[in-house]
């Protein structure tokens, strides 16, 4: 992907929820979490898997409170769900600083 392409442009991916992936790093990442009415969404994102459980990290921190869910996990490169293998390293502590 080049960094030139607007998000219209990118090429859909029909498993994740935004059906495209609005940045060029390599690990795509969606969490959802309570909202006021419905559910809400947060995107994650990193250049390596470290980095994107980083941002992950930060992300449930933020909205701790509202029951946050990674329910999504892809290798964009590779065009790869790896959602059940990330979430099972993550609970295992295998990213942690």
């Amino acid at each position: 992907m080049s960094k030139n392409n607007m998000p219209s442009q990118k090429q859909p991916n029909p498993e994740s929820v935004t059906n495209y992936v609005p940045h060029d790093m390599r690990y795509h990442a969606e969490i959802q979490y309570e909202g006021e009415v419905s559910f809400r969404m947060l995107c994650c994102a990193g250049d390596s898997p470290l980095s994107l459980a980083a941002d992950i990290r930060g992300e449930l921190r933020r909205v701790k409170e509202r029951l946050p869910q990674i329910i999504y996990v892809e290798d964009v490169y590779n065009e790869e769900d790896i959602t059940e293998v990330f979430i099972e390293d993550f609970k295992n502590g295998v990213y942690d600083d």
